[in-house]
């Protein structure tokens, strides 16, 4: 059969610059299982960024909407206290009646 090797332990030692290709003798790979392994890793790296990418967007939106709700619920409630303490400013929310 044939002999498959972790791509975790053949990764171990590997340094930038360095030999591709005496790294992979030293761990009893070929160098083309190698550049696979590393082809696999930066695609699978370039999805989960694209992806999460979307996810922190869509994050910042919820959260935006949030705000926004909250904004507009404190400016009723300040508006209400202000109405409180000062009474109603005059042709303000009168109904068109002034």
């Amino acid at each position: 059969g044939r002999r498959r090797r972790s791509c975790r332990s053949s990764w171990r030692g590997v340094r930038p610059k360095a030999n591709i290709e005496a790294i992979c003798r030293a761990h009893g790979i070929h160098s083309s299982q190698y550049y696979t392994w590393r082809e696999r890793a930066l695609r699978g790296m370039r999805q989960s960024l694209a992806s999460r990418e979307g996810t922190t967007e869509q994050v910042l939106r919820q959260e935006t909407a949030r705000m926004k709700r909250l904004i507009a619920d404190l400016t009723i409630a300040n508006d209400v206290l202000r109405e409180d303490l000062y009474g109603r400013p005059e042709g303000k929310n009168d109904g068109g009646g002034s």
